[in-house]
């Protein structure tokens, strides 16, 4: 093969563009332009000599072919051979770490993945290898790269062009475009840097997506987001990389457990601290992290929770729940899936599900029984639950939470009934109360059941185990407590000191989960579920306004009368002696009556009367 010399001779410089390039050619124009010699025809993009220009014919030797069909089929052998990058010791081959070839690997073998990586995993450059090799080895693709900012989307793209500049040229293409958020190839290939906006990879049809730290968005925008993209995704059969550290439970959260499941077509890849190496600057090495190394890191950070910021992929890190995260991970070593029982007489009775060694048939009658509901729509959406619990401890308000009802496919009517049976049936209705919260669908709730009770539908059923709350005006009771902006916190905060003071136990897999889930997302001091549901918390939360009532006052010191305990500082009720020696029948109607808005002034004003009574 005669190799072309590009070194301007001919006076009238008729040699151009139309020749045939190869290795030898380029360097020989290179060694030209060193000289300061004038070109014949000039190969490099914008006078880039690390970049040629579009539509050049370029020739390869036999060995140079077969380099170009290994690195077509080899995304390892291409990076580990032909891929270098500028470090403190200058340009320097990559060295992929085993995480990084498995995962490069793993990406030629999936359309769509999710990568969930501790940082400093090198996420950014092995990202940026795949991309490169997708365009180098392929015919008319559009790639895009989307970021939770542009800014980082466009150094993805920037690692790419750097590694790209290292290349040999048998292995590059001609360039078209080559700016900050997109180049264009002579091979039909392009790559597009964007950041996450809701019209993103509207414009062109993309045949390869990289979604960067998809966890970092507002969850609000990520969905609206993603449900724009996705289908764009599935129409194009497109190859789709999600890749992201840990951001809390959010909508990467809820795909890369699905995809672990194998609940969803995405396949999940992980990287954790152990597996990323420490360099070490006075051996000038690379070294394994360890369980030394990770304790030494939380010494230095302050806490295990300020190093698992840093290098955890736990999805709790960054979310402000409202327990305790310690707390939670505790609570989730000792979670119990409740089980279906036989309840005679109730209907409905295989949505009702109890712990394993709590026969609710024998036992419910027996014990003092809080009911607490939140109540949905019932059209397979949001949950109705009723966690069922009984108090423990007499002298503390200690409950433990035994079963719960919950269906998101029975109608409110029929739910209704079914409570109704449960507190007249299997409950003792003196020592039972059934609270929910007066939503609409809790006006509808309390409709069905005034209704089956005006009928006698339920026969038994002690309409007095209904709990009354002052209305938000405080000017009369209503049935059902109102949950609402203003005192949402307040409750929730009661909650939290119970829960980890461990005066409230539930256990079950389902509110656990939840639990794990209800957060402050935004740092408002707005707690809910960051996705998903959160019934069976707030159903739990509502415990915090029942014990304020006087029913379960009253309630409560039956329950404290059946077991002797000491009368010392820790268990000590300063309301212990009001109702001692006196009738309470009629006691509810006398607080309504007497005009006392708060119940304490009313307790307080029982006990004075009685006093003077008895002096």
């Amino acid at each position: 093969m005669s190799i072309f010399n590009p070194i301007k001779e001919e006076k009238d410089g008729v040699l151009a563009k139309r020749t045939i390039w190869s290795t030898e050619s380029i360097k020989l124009a290179l060694k030209g332009l060193e000289q300061g010699r004038k070109l014949v025809a000039n190969p490099f993009y914008e006078n880039n000599s690390q970049l040629l220009k579009g539509d050049l014919v370029f020739e390869r030797t036999p060995e140079e072919k077969e380099e170009w069909k290994k690195c077509a089929t080899d995304i390892v052998y291409f990076a580990e051979k032909y891929c270098k990058l500028m470090t403190p010791q200058g340009i320097q081959h990559i060295k992929l770490r085993d995480y990084q070839k498995k995962y490069l690997v793993f990406l030629t073998q999936n359309r769509l993945t999710i990568y969930l990586a501790c940082r400093q995993a090198a996420k950014t450059t092995t990202s940026g290898i795949y991309l490169l090799w997708y365009i180098l080895f392929n015919f008319d693709k559009n790639s895009l790269v989307i970021a939770d900012v542009r800014k980082h989307a466009v150094e993805i793209l920037d690692k790419t062009k750097k590694i790209f500049y290292e290349i040999p040229y048998f292995l590059k293409p001609g360039v078209y475009k080559w700016n900050e958020g997109e180049i264009v190839m002579d091979n039909g290939c392009r790559i597009m840097a964007s950041a996450t906006t809701v019209t993103a990879a509207i414009s062109y049809t993309f045949h390869e997506i990289l979604w960067d730290e998809a966890a970092h968005l507002k969850p609000s925008f990520m969905e609206k987001f993603y449900n724009n993209l996705f289908p764009t995704i599935t129409a194009a059969k497109a190859k789709f990389m999600i890749t992201s550290t840990q951001g809390g439970y959010n909508l990467f959260y809820r795909l890369y457990k699905a995809a672990e499941a194998g609940d969803n077509e995405y396949k999940a890849f992980k990287t954790d601290w152990y597996e990323v190496p420490e360099w070490n600057p006075e051996t000038q090495t690379w070294e394994k992290r360890d369980e030394a190394w990770r304790r030494l890191q939380i010494a230095n950070y302050g806490s295990e929770e300020a190093f698992n910021s840093q290098f955890g992929t736990d999805f709790d890190v960054d979310v402000k729940t409202l327990i305790n995260k310690r707390i939670l991970r505790n609570c989730q070593q000792n979670v119990e899936e409740f089980v279906n029982k036989d309840l005679p007489g109730v209907s409905l009775s295989e949505n009702y599900y109890w712990k394993s060694d709590y026969d609710p048939a024998s036992q419910l009658r027996k014990d003092y029984i809080l009911l607490l509901g939140d109540l949905a729509e019932g059209v397979e959406k949001d949950y109705t639950n009723f966690n069922i619990c009984r108090l423990t401890e007499p002298g503390s308000d200690k409950l433990e939470c035994v079963g719960y009802y919950r269906s998101n496919d029975v109608d409110r009517k029929d739910i209704a009934k079914s409570l109704m049976e449960l507190c007249a049936i299997q409950c003792d209705p003196n020592h039972t109360l059934l609270s929910f919260e007066r939503n609409t669908y809790g006006e509808l709730f309390l409709k069905h059941i005034e209704d089956f009770d005006e009928k006698g539908t339920v026969p038994g059923f002690d309409k007095s185990v209904l709990v009354k709350f002052f209305n938000e005006s405080g000017t009369k009771f209503e049935y059902g407590v109102r949950i609402t902006r203003g005192n949402k916190n307040d409750y929730c905060i009661l909650f939290k000191e119970d829960f980890e003071k461990g005066r409230i136990i539930n256990n079950n897999t389902i509110f656990c989960g939840e639990l794990l889930n209800f957060s402050d997302m935004e740092d408002k001091g707005v707690w809910k579920a960051a996705f998903g549901h959160d019934d069976s918390v707030m159903s739990m939360i509502q415990f915090e306004a029942v014990k304020k009532t006087l029913q379960y006052k009253l309630m409560k010191q039956e329950f404290d009368s059946m077991t002797e305990h000491p009368n010392n500082e820790t268990n000590y009720n300063p309301y212990s002696t009001i109702y001692d020696g006196l009738d309470t029948t009629g006691t509810y109607d006398r607080f309504i009556e007497s005009g006392f808005r708060s119940i304490y002034d009313f307790e307080s004003n029982e006990s004075s009367n009685r006093l003077k009574r008895l002096g």
